[in-house]
């Protein structure tokens, strides 16, 4: 761990130091950091007895250094991101833990008409931290083991997009994802996907039409059952998801849209004797966006893999995600967060070979921080208080086993900052898009775009991030 903080730190000095040159050259290399001292009454996210050992409460500390380049030309973008965060328990060392993130992302405009879009990113980090490492508004509504367990994840991905006309776009995108538990009997997660999609565009709406299907393989999955003195089972399990989504995009004026999709999803065991389930798709989204806030609240309904609890899952979700300024401008006070709750079911056979849904999984997440940035003085700074409520209760599979619940509680004081400043501000909450990167995504024009581009501008970076 010290090799990695030695060479984060190293390089975020190399950011202060070249960043001139680095511009000059159509390159823009940034340093970030986040440091945070806070307290948890749940260090390791232990289930609650008798389900697990309970929890137990400590305080910590977080430090997160990082490095973002970017390269462009008229037709190309390329950003190159690491990051290295590190969380240092005072009374439970062994629930200390570090982490390293790597993405990369690329566009490609390969002739007036066309655009590629490519992907990768890579993840070495620990369960009990997964969550605290992520911005408020971002921070992912999902069920998760629990526990201590450190992972390694990797994911590529590819898109390629077609404008027939100024009103018309077809696009293409492809997926791989492989997760990886660092345990004696590794519960290792493979998927892969592909999403076809056609878009008509009109000046306050847009109409889609998406078709995607994945597959997904469970290594050792343990099948638990009601004698402690006997062992698990491990299985291997093949799911296939095909989904086709309507979509409807309307812009209601300047800062407010709204997206409604509506289709349906069939859900396949390839185990032995292929059997399917079919079920509704659908969305509902209310979206805001200003120069100084944004918002959106979104119901959903779909499957999708969960590779920490292994399970392709049929889930319900309701989202709230928001950014603004509080009152008035001149206190620099603004307010991030997310909050939200999520039901959800594993898709798994019963003794009669059927495919059914399992026992329910009910998450809820409250995610807020108060933000309070000074004066230009010091680029792209913020002093944070920062809570988070996470609660998470899973159904037993039969009457002799008890439910599993998981309560965990943080309390942060959290300063960031980046050298240089921003360019241009990023969106600070993540947007619902659960029907695939090719799907339906983005705010609808008023206008519809023309095939080229002006001449002399350049893609915006980012475009293709994992």
């Amino acid at each position: 761990m010290r090799s990695g903080r030695g060479i984060a730190v190293a390089a975020f000095g190399c950011a202060i130091l070249t960043h001139h040159d680095a511009r000059a050259q159509d390159a823009y290399l940034q340093g970030v950091f986040t440091g945070s001292i806070g307290v948890t009454d749940n260090v390791s996210s232990a289930a609650e007895p008798p389900a697990g050992p309970g929890p137990e409460a400590d305080g910590f500390g977080t430090a997160s250094p990082g490095l973002i380049f970017t390269y462009t030309t008229p037709r190309t973008s390329n950003t190159l991101s690491y990051t290295f965060a590190a969380s240092f328990f005072f009374l439970h060392s062994e629930a200390s833990s570090y982490s390293n993130i790597a993405t990369w992302s690329g566009r490609f405009v390969t002739s007036p008409r066309t655009t590629l879009t490519l992907g990768a990113s890579g993840s070495q980090g620990q369960l009990n931290t997964f969550q605290l490492e992520q911005a408020p508004g971002t921070t992912t509504l999902a069920g998760t083991a629990g526990g201590t367990t450190n992972f390694v994840q990797g994911s590529i991905n590819e898109g390629f997009s077609f404008q027939p006309s100024p009103v018309w776009q077809l696009g293409q995108a492809a997926s791989f994802l492989v997760y990886n538990p660092l345990l004696a009997r590794p519960q290792r997660t493979y998927s892969a996907a592909n999403t076809l999609s056609a878009q008509r565009i009109f000046r306050h709406d847009i109409a889609s039409l998406a078709l995607s299907v994945g597959y997904t393989h469970f290594d050792n999955v343990p099948v638990t059952d009601t004698d402690p003195e006997t062992e698990d089972t491990y299985v291997e399990r093949d799911q296939l998801l095909t989904t086709l989504v309507a979509s409807w995009q309307h812009d209601l004026g300047r800062r407010f849209s709204s997206q409604l999709d509506v289709g349906g999803v069939v859900a396949t065991d390839l185990t032995g004797d292929a059997v399917s389930l079919v079920r509704p798709a659908g969305l509902a989204a209310l979206r805001y966006t200003h120069d100084r806030g944004e918002a959106e609240l979104a119901y959903a309904y779909a499957a999708a893999p969960n590779v920490f609890l292994q399970q392709i899952q049929l889930s319900h979700q309701l989202t709230l995600r928001a950014a603004a300024p509080v009152l008035r401008p001149a206190w620099r006070l603004s307010v991030e967060g997310s909050a939200g709750v999520s039901l959800a079911r594993p898709l798994e056979r019963n003794a009669a070979g059927e495919l059914v849904t399992g026992p329910n999984t009910i998450a809820v997440l409250t995610d807020v921080a108060l933000l309070w940035s000074p004066m230009i003085v010091i680029p792209d700074f913020a002093l944070a208080l920062r809570y988070q409520h996470t609660n998470q209760r899973t159904e037993a599979r039969t009457a002799e086993l008890p439910d599993t619940r998981i309560v965990r509680n943080a309390l942060l004081l959290t300063v960031s900052g980046a050298f240089p400043r921003r360019m241009e501000p990023g969106s600070r909450i993540s947007m619902t898009q659960p029907f695939g990167s090719a799907g339906p995504v983005g705010q609808p024009h008023r206008d519809p775009t023309p095939i080229e581009s002006p001449e002399g501008t350049e893609p915006a970076a980012g475009d293709a991030t994992p």
